[in-house]
């Protein structure tokens, strides 16, 4: 029998943990992705109001903390002893904030949704707990790691943005009840903003994706290093004098050079993305790539729309913001996040199910587990899907809004489908009864020019 070469060990190697960790919160993810495709036609339209109703916070808690904090999570837990050649601190307690974080969220966002303090409050507890775990395993494992590069510091620059949200989302979480916040909780949120998706989730994915295109596009020795300095430098700046400026109340003085820096961050991370892209040595369209260039150019777009807001003084209640944290939010965390699924978990399943079989009998290509043209179909409903939403909430228009919504559940429908599909190929019996039952599903398919 033929066999096909074993990929390269980028995204595994002795010092990963088990590989139930970071699936746990892979599928948790998904879960909370599934339940967004569903939902995503009834809430969009309620976004051209803003993000003051209760369906609306707990559908954006549902994508922040539901999907990309576990994808992001789970992520960190396989990859960050990869890429320090260091073991994780303490696998056991990774379990442990599974369950932590699971537990919050299933509180948390029923609290939301029905403006029930107790499960507001104590969600919110756990919540953060969980993060905290996180914060202190990848801390641990990052200071044992004996050699630090620029994706590393990065992980841990992000790290720190995530305390800073995390201390500013508890505060408000607590204002629930009590409302000693008084005249500053719109400065708090705004910074507990910043923090989470400038100074964590933007950090934590540019850092990622500085490893993951390289190792993807086999390039991984072309990246601009010191432009991938001067991007952590400014985006990390940026993002902490922008959340400090909002706390103190500062003017549009203290507020544009934020911007500044975090537009100059992002603008740097697209010329790198484009630049990895442009010398690859694998050449193909790689399904990952679409994504990532969306992602790219949302974060770019976001960063922008930032600052024309912060120079022209739009006011608070624009609709312009609830751009920005749209584009943050969809356009760069999740499409990031669905595009190097398509690498990560195609990888992971094929090396539990099918590299002890190398060698020996012929098995699939990384490519094989999941359907191309689906994913394909699912990046352009998705990428339709975030452009009809950007025109709707600057247009105030709920039917645009409508069609955004049915659009992006397409999209998110179809890439749940081919993570599906990806799934089932961890099993071995799973994968054997999807063929059986796909074989009689066909055979049962009147073929053109016969009889029924």
């Amino acid at each position: 029998m033929s066999s096909r070469p074993l990929p390269g060990p980028g995204i595994s190697s002795a010092h990963a943990p088990e590989l139930d960790l970071p699936a746990r919160f892979m599928a948790m993810g998904m879960l909370c992705l599934l339940i967004a495709a569903l939902v995503f036609p009834f809430v969009l339209p309620s976004l051209a109001n803003g993000y003051g109703a209760p369906e609306v916070l707990a559908f954006v808690h549902l994508n922040t903390l539901g999907v990309v904090a576990a994808v992001i999570v789970g992520a960190s837990y396989q990859l960050v002893p990869v890429v320090l050649q260091t073991p994780l601190a303490s696998p056991r307690f990774g379990r442990l904030s599974f369950w932590v974080h699971l537990t919050g969220l299933s509180l948390f966002l029923p609290g939301l949704r029905l403006s029930w303090l107790p499960g507001i409050g104590l969600g919110a507890t756990l919540l953060f707990s969980g993060l905290l775990l996180y914060v202190s395993l990848i801390g641990r494992t990052i200071a044992r790691a004996p050699h630090h590069d620029v994706v590393s510091w990065h992980m841990a620059v992000a790290l720190v943005g995530l305390c800073g949200g995390v201390l500013f989302g508890f505060l408000l979480a607590l204002n629930e009840g009590t409302g000693f916040l008084g005249a500053r909780t719109g400065r708090l949120l705004a910074a507990h903003i910043t923090l989470m998706f400038a100074g964590w989730i933007a950090v934590m994915l540019t850092g990622v994706a500085y490893r993951l295109v390289g190792m993807f596009t086999l390039a991984e020795d072309r990246l601009w290093t010191r432009a991938a300095w001067a991007e952590l430098l400014l985006t990390t700046a940026g993002a902490w004098s922008l959340a400090l400026a909002l706390v103190l109340g500062a003017g549009r003085v203290g507020l544009i050079p934020g911007a500044l820096a975090l537009l100059l961050g992002q603008a740097l991370f697209a010329a790198q993305l484009a630049h990895l892209y442009r010398v690859r040595r694998r050449r193909g369209n790689d399904v990952h790539i679409p994504f990532a260039l969306v992602a790219a150019g949302s974060g770019l777009a976001a960063a922008g729309l930032l600052t024309i807001g912060l120079v022209t003084g739009v006011s608070v209640g624009s609709a312009l913001w609830v751009a920005v944290v749209w584009l943050a939010l969809m356009g760069m965390a999740e499409t990031a996040i669905q595009g190097f699924l398509y690498k990560i978990a195609t990888f992971l399943v094929w090396l539990q199910r099918y590299a002890p079989l190398a060698g020996r009998q012929r098995v699939p290509r990384l490519e094989d587990l999941f359907s191309r043209r689906l994913a394909r179909a699912g990046w352009m409903c998705w990428t339709a899907g975030l452009v009809l939403a950007l025109a709707g909430i600057l247009a105030g228009s709920r039917f645009v809004c409508l069609l955004a919504g049915l659009a992006d559940g397409a999209g998110l429908s179809l890439f749940l489908v081919n993570m599906a599909r990806i799934a089932l190929h961890w099993h071995p019996i799973a994968v054997d009864r999807f063929r059986q039952m796909r074989r009689i599903w066909v055979s049962g398919i009147p073929q053109k020019g016969k009889n029924l």
